[in-house]
């Protein structure tokens, strides 16, 4: 991907985000800010969805039958790794 095409996907990823966010409606995000219960929730949240693409999905016959299934899947486990960590680096930091 080029720096423009990056740029673009991120502007995408931001205003779906917001978009998102607005659809929450009036909610305090503070309650959800790092070493909150709501960040708590997130992350473990990221875990368990870490788990079960280990489990469930990384070790299913029709994942592992198909390399581009395998390929993609193995993507998600290291984008939910990638989630966990980021959210427990600043939620556990102090």
């Amino acid at each position: 991907m080029t720096d423009k095409e990056i740029s673009a996907v991120d502007a995408d990823s931001e205003h779906q985000r917001l978009a998102d966010l607005a659809e929450l409606g009036d909610i305090d995000l503070s309650q959800y800010a790092p070493g909150t219960f709501g960040c708590h929730e997130a992350m473990h949240t990221a875990s368990v969805m870490l788990d079960m693409t280990d489990d469930q999905l990384l070790l299913h016959p029709a994942i592992l039958a198909n390399p581009d299934f395998y390929r993609l899947a193995g993507e998600v486990h290291e984008a939910l790794f990638a989630l966990y960590q980021a959210i427990g680096e600043k939620h556990l930091a102090d």
